[in-house]
């Protein structure tokens, strides 16, 4: 764990010496509320209509046409293809536009983004609650998947279910693929970079923004929970993510850095792209989807009781919190 938060340090350290301490003012510095919001959504479009123009190029230039014509059919796309425009698009739309909006908007932009150095317990409390939450994220899915829409919307249902089900075809045909260096490339596309920058969108900026908005963290954390989940276009899905959400989102207001939600959800997926891997070479016999999971009411109180006490954990050692008006 100490090795963990030196190496954290050491980042946070290198990205505030990279960025002067004197800077200009930041041009949209004096926006109201509102409009640093919509100028967040100005930029993810932007940054991420930028990101799907340069894959497009990208793709033409090396795999040519053909490579579009399968990108109906997970079974039969490109699986370079693939990681190339998910690694890109992960870039594009989520790591670059808190960037970007900071930057822009505040005197202090990696304070803003929350790059300070993380507690060696948050870090240890992020990583133990992704360890006992399996049983009750588990029951959570199940209840989400019994949910029906009513009648009238039944053909809006039939959609979002077969869409669903393509997404986890194409997730399955890239978790599925063999090799150590699969295993590495995941990691780093499904792990590292969809943390770094799902976190630094949802949590640092968006909880950023609307605390300027609302007093108090708790409505911005839901708010920012609800998006980071909408966002992810999976309804039957929405309930257990929405809490991961929430978790992560209390996990950075009262850590103070963005280190720790970060590593929750590294974790998180990280040990599915691992679970896979075992699963798929024959090592274990527990799939993804049943790692961490469990029927018997016993292990999913203990979870939710686990998850609880960890967060108030986390809620009793937390680091002064910055009151809005003092995030610039």
């Amino acid at each position: 764990m100490l090795l963990l938060r030196v190496g954290f340090l050491n980042i946070s350290r290198k990205i505030t010496n990279f960025y002067p301490a004197m800077r200009l003012q930041p041009i949209f510095r004096d926006l109201s509320s509102g409009s640093r919001f919509l100028l967040l959504v100005l930029v993810v479009l932007l940054s991420g209509i930028l990101s799907l123009s340069l894959t497009y190029l990208f793709s033409l230039l090396f795999w040519g046409r053909d490579v579009f014509s399968s990108s109906g059919d997970p079974d039969s796309m490109n699986l370079v293809f693939m990681r190339f425009t998910q690694m890109f698009n992960q870039l594009g739309f989520f790591l670059l536009p808190p960037f970007l909006f900071a930057w822009l908007s505040e005197q202090s932009p990696y304070g803003f983004l929350g790059f300070t150095r993380p507690k060696n317990i948050h870090l240890l409390a992020s990583i133990l609650l992704i360890m006992v939450a399996g049983p009750f994220t588990g029951v959570l899915t199940e209840w989400n998947e019994m949910l029906r829409l009513p009648a009238q919307l039944s053909g809006i249902e039939e959609w979002i279910r077969s869409s669903e089900v393509r997404a986890a075809r194409l997730t399955e045909r890239i978790m599925n693929a063999p090799g150590v260096s699969t295993l590495a490339v995941n990691l780093v596309m499904i792990g590292l970079l969809t943390a770094m920058g799902e976190e630094l969108l949802f949590r640092s900026a968006l909880i950023g923004v609307f605390r300027k908005v609302f007093r108090g963290f708790h409505l911005p954390v839901i708010i920012s929970a609800f998006v980071f989940s909408a966002l992810h276009l999976q309804f039957f899905g929405f309930l257990p993510r929405f809490m991961l959400g929430l978790a992560f989102g209390y996990l950075f207001v009262w850590s103070g850095s963005v280190w720790v939600p970060i590593t929750a959800h590294f974790i998180n997926n990280a040990s599915i792209v691992v679970a896979s891997f075992l699963y798929n070479r024959g090592i274990s016999s527990v799939a993804a989807e049943e790692l961490g999971t469990s029927g018997s009411g016993l292990w999913i109180g203990s979870s939710v009781v686990a998850c609880l006490v960890i967060m108030i954990w986390v809620y009793r050692t937390r680091v002064s919190p910055v009151k809005p008006e003092q995030i610039t």
